[in-house]
């Protein structure tokens, strides 16, 4: 289905695919890399568990949205398990005290008080990874 759309899409550039080679190369997302886990969600750090976006994942180094879902939905839940297993076995360190963001307020206070501004940064949410002369082949 998409060789032929590929062919009249590229028609229109005047490159015909059938007699000039099209270069073919995967998007940046696909070497994003990611932590290494096994198939318990263990990283090499000794009661550090991971899943999903923040992983390498069964797809090598592969970060796409539609398989960190799948991956999340199955390593997600071995590595909570897991890592409850991890805890109740005594290997690593319970909280102590109530969890809180003390930490963040005091560091923002900090910055505040040393005259350093905190710019908001969001993320670019349609990163443009195209080459220069690919892009100004493509808009002209």
């Amino acid at each position: 289905k998409e060789l032929p759309a590929k062919h009249i899409q590229f028609k229109r550039y005047g490159i015909d695919i059938s007699k000039e080679p099209m270069l073919v190369y995967p998007t940046l997302h696909y070497q994003n890399g990611g932590l290494q886990i096994n198939a318990n969600g263990e990283t090499t750090v000794p009661g550090l568990y991971s899943a999903g976006e923040v992983t390498g994942g069964v797809h090598g180094r592969n970060r796409l949205m539609g398989n960190s879902l799948l991956d999340i939905l199955v390593f997600g839940r071995r590595a909570g398990m897991n890592a409850a297993e991890y805890i109740k076995a005594g290997k690593g360190q319970r909280a102590k005290g109530k969890l809180t963001l003390e930490h963040v307020e005091k560091f923002e206070k900090e910055l505040k008080a040393a005259g350093i501004k905190k710019p908001v940064i969001g993320p670019m949410i349609l990163p443009e990874y195209t080459p220069d002369h690919v892009r100004a082949r493509k808009w002209g």
